[in-house]
């Protein structure tokens, strides 16, 4: 069993850690509130509407106390503060503990990617622990896969070994910048999703956003450093036919209020943080992606939706698959 210290008592925080508790690993939690470290002690995860989880050996505010001696870091945080929880980890953890990064989406200031990131501020590369998954899902214990990606083999196994016997089952792969950009991408494309479903466009609309918006995160990818067939994997076309087909996903349900044209959730989905970031690296790469920049218009221009559909209809006819 293994001492895991994990960054974040959010959702996904508790879902994973109620998972890894349940295999008898030391799992210790950092959260900013003493409130929320009490009802996770106590059993329940009130960011999971209060649903039972098998609580944490620890969990509290003190990052001292939380990453001292650590085998493994979970950093289970949205995009925005990862870096600050990658800052506890110099401080406090010891440097031979893999640390995974669960957000999915580009950096606001910097436009990096979750590893590049791990790569500038740990002076070393971070796990991305990505696929198809609901927090609730998971912590009601619902069989569901990730997958772990990094460049050193070790690391990535390391993490993978934390769920074994769970109803987690944990694939590896040496592309975490490939992971990296198809939780990004998919998250903006869930966004457009719900427009498509607000709009009562059809199951055709939807199947073709999905495939294209699958193309647009391949050619990023590539032009990145990542490989095609982490795209076609859990962390690609997995993790978009569930946030593009359920109205579970934070994304999906952001998209869906924008068609019907009310106010968006009050939380906020990681894709609209993400749209502007990730149109920008694009135009930057010369990397060809329309639904994501007209995500980005709608979301951070209040571009109107209808003109955006049907700018995306009129381009000019090309081959489906172009190489680089």
């Amino acid at each position: 069993m293994s001492r895991v210290a994990i960054i974040g008592g959010g959702a996904w925080g508790s879902a994973l850690a109620s998972q890894l508790a349940r295999q008898a690993h030391e799992v210790s939690v950092l959260v900013r509130r003493q409130e929320l470290a009490d009802a996770l002690m106590g059993g329940r995860a009130p960011l999971l509407d209060g649903l039972a989880i098998t609580p944490p050996h620890l969990a509290s505010t003190d990052a001292g106390a939380v990453l001292a001696g650590a085998e493994a870091v979970l950093v289970v945080v949205p995009v925005a503060a990862t870096v600050a929880a990658l800052s506890l980890i110099i401080k406090h953890a010891p440097k031979t503990a893999p640390v995974a990064l669960t957000a999915k989406g580009l950096d606001a200031e910097s436009g990096a990617l979750q590893p590049e990131l791990a790569l500038e501020h740990l002076g070393r590369g971070g796990v991305m622990l990505c696929g198809p998954s609901f927090a609730d899902a998971v912590a009601l214990q619902k069989p569901c896969c990730l997958v772990a990606a990094a460049k050193r083999a070790d690391d990535a196994t390391a993490i993978a070994a934390l769920f074994h016997a769970t109803t987690i089952r944990v694939y590896t792969s040496a592309d975490p910048i490939g992971v990296a950009v198809g939780g990004s991408v998919k998250n903006t494309i869930a966004i457009a999703a719900g427009i498509v479903g607000a709009l009562g466009l059809g199951a055709n609309a939807r199947a073709a956003l999905i495939t294209r918006g699958l193309a647009e995160a391949t050619r990023l990818a590539l032009a990145v450093g990542g490989k095609r067939e982490t795209l076609f994997g859990l962390a690609g076309v997995g993790d978009m036919l569930l946030s593009c087909t359920d109205a579970h996903s934070r994304n999906y349900a952001y998209g869906e209020a924008l068609g019907r044209g009310v106010p968006p959730p009050s939380v906020l989905a990681e894709g609209a943080r993400t749209a502007a970031s990730l149109a920008k690296r694009a135009e930057i790469l010369g990397v060809e992606a329309p639904i994501i920049a007209a995500v980005d218009r709608v979301v951070n221009d209040n571009a109107d939706i209808e003109s955006e559909i049907k700018n995306l209809l009129a381009r000019p006819v090309d081959q489906e698959w172009t190489e680089l």
